[in-house]
């Protein structure tokens, strides 16, 4: 019922974009090239690296959170939801607030704050203690808002790295590279883990130490994201406005003043 009134709204307000479908593709020709271009591009792999790398980092962790709280913490499966509800709720009022404080400040600088700041709740995650569930239902806002506060910035960097003309292709490539890194992510953190006689998950603590590993990997190579010529102001944040002088009145030479007029007229 919650999808058909998505889809409702959603069709009265997202824009059609089947307009594209009535032109003549181009041939292979045309597209190998554009293509080829695109991913060679070394400010585009770059950015392509760092999506890569954090999707990696992302996912260490994310898919084993739901099997780890039943099985390691007795959380009943039903619970799992006001799990996520409470860290989805709470990521719904920050990440507007993260995306002003990289405008004000830069891209760059808040991702490295956050990035480094998730480092945090990540390691208490893989080596969460026996808690009650109402401390989990507390401690969840605190893990997600900290994890995709580290994306928002990012992503906002990545519009700035291809020119305005190439930005749809290049976002479509790294939508790719995300979706590789994030089955490669899983795929790495599932060969970590194991289970133990008893039934526990074993091994989460090491994929905790491994993902931040690889995040302060991310840290330190967004340095060499460059954004477009065009874009720069975006990625390094915002730019003081450059005020025009406004042009003062001038008199003719042969001008008298106001006030000299009045003592002659006197």
């Amino acid at each position: 019922m919650l999808s058909l009134i998505v889809w409702l709204v959603g069709r009265q307000l997202v824009p059609s974009v089947a307009e594209h479908l009535s032109r003549r593709p181009p041939p292979l020709a045309e597209v190998l090239p554009d293509l080829w271009r695109l991913l060679s591009n070394p400010r585009h792999l770059n950015a392509f690296a760092l999506t890569f790398t954090m999707m990696i980092a992302h996912m260490l962790v994310i898919p084993f959170i739901s099997p780890m709280l039943v099985a390691n913490h007795g959380v009943a499966p039903a619970q799992l939801s006001w799990l996520y509800m409470a860290g989805g709720a709470a990521t719904f009022f920050t990440s507007r607030r993260v995306g002003k404080l990289a405008d004000r400040f830069g891209t760059r600088r808040v991702f490295r704050i956050a990035a480094v700041l998730a480092f945090v709740p990540v390691l208490m995650m893989t080596h969460l203690p026996n808690l009650p569930f109402y401390a989990l239902v507390l401690f969840f806002p605190f893990f997600m808002v900290l994890l995709s506060s580290r994306m928002v910035p990012r992503q906002a960097l990545l519009t700035t790295v291809p020119e305005p003309a190439r930005r749809g292709a290049f976002l479509s490539a790294n939508s790719a590279l995300q979706a590789m890194g994030t089955g490669s992510g899983a795929w790495l953190g599932g060969l970590m883990l194991g289970t133990s006689p008893g039934g526990q998950i074993v091994g989460y603590g090491t994929v905790g130490w491994v993902s931040v590993a690889v995040s302060l990997a991310g840290v330190l190579w967004v340095s060499r994201v460059r954004s477009a010529q065009g874009n720069a102001p975006a990625a390094g944040g915002l730019v003081p406005p450059v005020v025009n002088p406004v042009p003062r009145p001038t008199l003719p030479t042969d001008a008298t003043p106001a006030s000299t007029a009045k003592q002659g007229n006197a």
